[in-house]
C-alpha cells in the first residue's frame, strides 16, 4: 500500500502517542540505548548489531515492504537454531520519500499483535507469522524470523509459476482457515481488541485509500491517465449510492470494535514456501502488520478477493489458479465464521467494487481498455453489493462464503 500514497495523505498521518498501558505493549518495552548512526544504511545496521546478540557477518537489504529499511542479517552465532533474521527499521516517513509522515508507531502495533498471534497458534500450523525476536522502540527496530530466501509471494507465484489446482486449492483453504480464526479468535480476545482498537492511524489510512478517494476517481478530480478519453460511463444514480457507500463505510471502519483485521491482507503480504519441485506446500507466512486495527471483516476478506480477481483479469495463465485458490479461500471461511448473522459478503462485495475502482487504475495493470473494464466492473459490483439481498449475493463473486 505504501507505494501509491501521496502527499496528499500527509494531513491524516500526524504521529499519535497516546498512554499505552496493556500488558501486550507492556511486553514488549525494551532497555536498548538510543542509536547514534542511521539504520538507513547497512554501515549502521552492522555498528547497531555489533554488541547484541544479532551481531552479523553479512547484512543484505531486501526488496518490498515499501513502508521500513528492510535487511537479511546472517548471524555470526546462531539465535534460536536460526543463523539468519530479518531487520526492519522505521522513520518518521516514508523511505525515499521524507515528505510524506509515517508514525513510528506503526511498529509497536505490528510487534504486538504478531507476538499476540504467534502464541495462539498450533505449533505446527500451515500459516503463521514471523516470531519476534526484538522490539526496540528507542532504534525503531524490529528482529523477526527470517522466512527464507526461496519464498515467493503469493502474487509471484499465480504470475510467475501458476501452481496447480490441488495446490492452489490447498493455499486457498489455508488462508481461508487462518484467517477466520484470527478473526474470531482475535476478536475474542478483550486485550488485543482494545490495543488494536489505538491504531488510529491504521483506521485512517485504510479508509482513506480505498472509500476516500472512490468519487474522485469517477469523477475524474484525480485525473488518472485510463480513465479520460473518453470518461467513464457511470450514471448519476450510481454515482449518488457509491458517494453513500464512501461515507458509510469510512464512518464504520472509522469506528468500528466489530473485528480485529491484519489490515492489509494481499497476495502481496503472504508469502509461499514450496517443496524443492514445487509441488507440495510447506509453509505459508503473513507478514506485514503494521496496519493491524480494529475492523470490519467483509472489508479484509473483499481485498484479498479483489486482488485474486485482479491477477485472473489481467493474466490469463493464472487464472485457473487464482480462480481455485480464491474459491477455497471463502468457501473455507465462510464454513468457519457465522456468516448469516451478519454483513460479511454483502461488505465483501462492495469491497471488492471500491478495491477495483481506486486500485486498478493506479497500479501498473496492462492495457488501458481492460482497466477501464475492471473499473466498470466494480463499479458494478459496488452498486449490486449495496443494494442486492442475500441471494443476490449468492450468486455474485464473493457467494462462495455463505455455506
Amino acid at each position: 500500500m505504501a507505494s501509491t500514497i501521496t502527499q496528499d495523505i500527509t494531513s491524516i498521518l500526524e504521529r499519535q502517542l497516546n498512554p499505552v498501558t496493556t500488558a501486550i505493549e507492556a511486553s514488549l518495552e525494551t532497555d536498548m540505548p538510543t542509536p547514534e548512526y542511521d539504520l538507513a544504511t547497512i554501515e549502521g545496521v552492522f555498528t547497531y548489531l555489533g554488541n547484541t546478540p544479532f551481531s552479523s557477518d553479512e547484512v543484505t537489504k531486501l526488496a518490498g515492504g515499501l513502508g521500513n529499511y528492510t535487511y537479511r542479517i546472517h548471524l555470526r552465532t546462531p539465535h534460536e537454531g536460526r543463523t539468519s533474521l530479518v531487520l526492519k527499521h522505521a522513520k518518521a516517513h516514508l523511505p525515499n520519500a521524507e515528505w510524506i509522515p509515517f508514525p513510528l508507531d506503526r511498529q509497536m502495533y505490528e510487534a504486538g499483535v504478531l507476538t499476540r498471534v504467534k502464541k495462539s497458534l498450533p505449533l505446527d500450523s500451515l500459516v503463521t507469522v514471523p516470531a519476534i525476536h526484538l522490539f526496540d522502540d528507542k532504534a525503531d527496530v524490529i528482529i523477526m524470523d527470517d522466512c527464507g530466501v526461496d519464498v515467493l509471494t503469493l502474487k509471484q507465484l499465480m504470475l510467475e509459476k501458476p501452481p496447480s489446482i490441488e495446490l492452489a486449492r490447498s493455499i486457498g483453504e489455508a488462508l481461508g482457515n487462518f484467517l477466520a480464526f484470527f478473526h474470531t479468535e482475535g476478536t475474542a480476545d478483550q486485550e488485543l481488541l482494545d490495543f488494536l482498537a489505538k491504531n488510529e492511524t491504521g483506521r485512517q489510512i485504510s479508509s482513506w485509500a480505498t472509500y476516500g478517494r472512490l468519487v474522485s476517481t469517477l469523477s475524474g478530480k484525480d485525473e488518472l491517465p485510463a480513465l479520460p478519453d473518453p470518461p467513464l460511463d457511470v450514471s448519476q444514480d450510481d454515482l449518488n449510492i457509491i458517494e453513500k457507500v464512501s461515507k458509510e463505510l469510512t464512518d464504520r471502519m472509522m469506528t468500528t470494535r466489530e473485528s480485529v483485521v491484519m489490515g492489509d491482507f494481499w497476495p502481496g503480504n503472504i508469502l509461499i514456501s514450496l517443496s524443492s519441485d514445487s509441488s507440495t506446500l510447506n509453509r505459508i507466512y503473513v507478514v506485514d502488520w503494521e496496519m493491524a486495527k480494529a475492523g470490519v471483516a467483509g472489508v479484509e476478506i473483499g481485498q484479498f478477493a479483489a486482488e485474486m480477481h485482479l491477477l485472473r483479469r489481467f493474466h490469463s495463465d493464472a487464472e485457473a489458479a487464482a480462480s481455485a485458490t480464491l474459491s477455497a479461500f471463502l468457501t473455507t471461511y465462510g464454513k468457519k465464521v457465522p456468516i448469516r448473522e451478519g454483513d460479511i459478503p454483502k461488505i465483501a462485495l462492495i469491497h471488492v467494487g471500491a478495491h477495483l475502482v481506486t486500485w486498478c487504475p493506479r497500479v501498473a495493470w496492462e492495457g488501458k481498455e481492460k482497466t477501464r473494464e475492471v473499473i466498470a466492473e466494480g463499479v458494478r459490483y459496488l452498486v449490486e453489493g449495496y443494494e442486492s439481498d442475500r441471494e443476490q449475493i449468492r450468486k455474485s463473486l464473493v457467494g462462495e462464503l455463505y455455506p
